[in-house]
């Protein structure tokens, strides 16, 4: 039989017609297959661990039939050692079975640094070399001195504190600065909607002082306290107004987001 009558006979068509059947069936096949294995369509809502330690938050990982990770220890004086303080993805996300939830624990201690030398040098110049070594901004004095912006002490709970002397990573550090015998003006920041470690900062930029710190009824646990925010501060942050250095704010914290939202809308207008 000659090519071209091959390809127009009976038998060849059949042949064509047979393995697109074929080649349609086994694509089905594969996708259903995929859409099992895959469980397509099928997805949970991730539960909440936080706060649990992490011998709890393994059984609920396994009752949920999930896998974890740990992804980095933080320490936090608010959070139990060894307990959850932030999960990805987030609680309430939609995943399948079998997803990796990556847990950031709460250290059973801090990581430690060497106290650096603060005194001696600009207020912001000890500002930043802080940061650079994981430190926070405690109390700020400020007294008369013929060197205005200087920081003359470093104290850790109260006490001097020499450098080199290993402290906790994330201490609070107090500083003693110098100010002009005659005091100078600055602006009220604005701190409302901040968390309290950033409210702290931008206080000691504006060369003043954190006063009382204030918790209202919307905290249920320790954890709360990290995600707490200013949502009132005394003196209030007015367009213009100053007030001489070294002044305190007093200041309010909550996790209410109505409350947040409420305070937001007040300072816009």
């Amino acid at each position: 039989m000659s090519l071209k009558a091959y390809l127009t006979s009976k038998n060849f068509w059949i042949s064509i017609l047979l393995a697109i059947a074929i080649t349609i069936m086994l694509l089905l096949i594969t996708m259903f297959g995929l859409r099992v294995y895959t469980n397509h369509g099928e997805a949970y809502a991730v539960p909440d661990f936080s706060g649990m330690v992490l011998d709890e938050a393994k059984e609920r990982v396994a009752e949920a039939e999930l896998e974890f990770q740990i992804m980095d220890s933080v320490y936090l004086e608010s959070a139990e050692p060894g307990s959850v303080i932030d999960q990805v993805p987030a609680a309430g996300s939609l995943v399948k079975h079998g997803r990796t939830i990556f847990f950031t624990i709460c250290a059973t201690k801090p990581e430690q640094v060497a106290m650096p030398k603060l005194t001696d040098i600009s207020f912001r110049q000890a500002l930043n070399l802080m940061m650079s070594f994981g430190l926070n901004v405690g109390n700020v004095d400020y007294i008369p001195s013929e060197f205005p912006n200087l920081v003359l002490e470093q104290k850790l709970y109260g006490k001097p504190v020499e450098e080199g002397i290993l402290i906790n990573k994330g201490a609070n550090i107090d500083l003693t600065v110098g100010q002009n015998r005659f005091g100078k003006q600055t602006e009220i920041p604005n701190l409302i909607g901040v968390r309290l470690d950033q409210a702290y900062e931008l206080i000691a930029v504006s060369y003043l002082s954190a006063g009382a710190v204030i918790y209202d009824d919307s905290f249920e646990s320790a954890v709360d306290s990290a995600a707490a925010r200013v949502w009132q501060q005394r003196p209030e942050s007015i367009p213009g107004d100053v007030i001489e250095q070294g002044k305190s704010i007093d200041l309010w914290l909550t996790v209410d987001e109505e409350k947040l939202e409420q305070a937001d809308e007040k300072d816009l207008n």
